[in-house]
């Protein structure tokens, strides 16, 4: 079958093979024809071996698929149903998260797309305890942004968002805007979205979905427009890039004894924070990480219900044009690509 491998490690090292075994449905376990996969910013550190990756491997962890294949001992699912998966494979079951319930932070699991083989295939294996069926109200290109939807609504847990509050988000990738969707789809009563000036196309998009946006110039100066314009500092700051400029414009745009929840990872180990800020301010910082079961079937059935809607945001590409796609998203030229080795979505 076709696959876009990550043949060992180092920079680059990524090969579109058409010879890569098919996968077998193991007790347990079914096996899907994926129908499209997210590229992920994971995939570009992937690429870059800027993230932890056990080559050879097939990248690609936000998948939608239907289940072509059946595993002994399955049960609960037909072949054809169109499924989605957490990504907590092989989560060890022993360690202090597993036992306190979080298998989303095991240090032992092997997601696939970097641990196990993941989406970027024609077929891909998972494990059936993990799987979620995909309501016949969401579409393939609403499915596909499930996995990054789950994460920020885990994040969006974390702060607590009470209706009628407003609220900042840092960064408009796909985090940041799926963010945005999220909070205004749960109440927030204004979202501004506030980004770089080589964001345009996607500060574009922001605002034809009908946020406010701050750019360029006005991003380093957000707070004090914040402040002039609004009179108080938002209620909730969600910071997506993972940047030093990033959280200070975070702390300092949120009101005294307001919250910051941080969803983007630097990559760099360590980045200054404005410790002083957030104390005169009381503000509530949270990190957030990965996902939870319960956010995954809410993503679901938000979309379902027509309230949140993320499938503007995709643009699709067939699997051959995985370069292409990758650079896209690099550039930020798209917001969140998504390669289709299956029928077109």
């Amino acid at each position: 079958m076709r696959a876009l491998v990550k043949t060992e490690r180092g920079r680059g090292h990524l090969d579109l093979r058409n010879d890569w075994p098919s996968p077998t449905a193991r007790p347990g376990w079914v096996v899907i024809n994926v129908i499209a996969c997210g590229i992920c910013g994971t995939d570009l550190h992937i690429l870059e071996d800027e993230h932890k990756n056990w080559p050879p491997v097939v990248l690609g962890h936000e998948y939608v698929g239907r289940i072509s294949e059946l595993g002994d001992g399955v049960f609960g699912w037909s072949l054809g149903d169109r499924v989605v998966c957490e990504q907590h494979t092989l989560a060890c079951g022993v360690c202090d998260a597993c036992r306190r319930g979080a298998i989303h932070l095991c240090p032992h699991k092997r997601s696939p797309g970097w641990g196990i083989d993941g989406g970027f295939a024609d077929r891909l294996a998972l494990p059936a305890n993990l799987l979620h069926r995909v309501p016949d109200e969401v579409t393939d290109l609403g499915a596909v942004v499930t996995e990054p939807t789950a994460i920020c609504i885990t994040g969006l847990d974390r702060a607590a968002l009470a209706t009628g509050e407003r609220v900042v988000v840092v960064g408009p990738g796909p985090i940041g805007l799926i963010c945005a969707l999220l909070a205004r789809a749960s109440g927030a009563a204004e979202v501004t979205v506030i980004g770089r000036s080589s964001s345009r196309a996607r500060l574009a998009i922001a605002r034809d979905l009908g946020f406010c946006v701050l750019v360029g110039d006005e991003a380093e100066a957000g707070p004090a427009i914040l402040d002039v314009a609004r009179g108080l500092g938002v209620d909730l700051a969600l910071e997506t890039t993972a940047s030093a400029s990033g959280l200070e414009l975070a702390v300092a745009a949120t009101r005294r004894l307001g919250r910051v929840v941080c969803l983007g990872i630097s990559g760099r180990g360590s980045i200054p924070f404005p410790v002083d800020a957030a104390m005169e301010r009381s503000v509530t910082v949270h990190f957030s990480m990965s996902s939870e079961y319960s956010a995954w079937a809410r993503a679901l059935q938000l979309m379902a219900s027509g309230r949140y809607d993320p499938s503007p945001l995709v643009t699709t590409y067939a699997l051959e044009m995985w370069s292409r796609a990758f650079d896209d998203v690099a550039k930020h030229r798209v917001v969140k690509a998504a390669l289709t080795p299956g029928s077109t979505v």
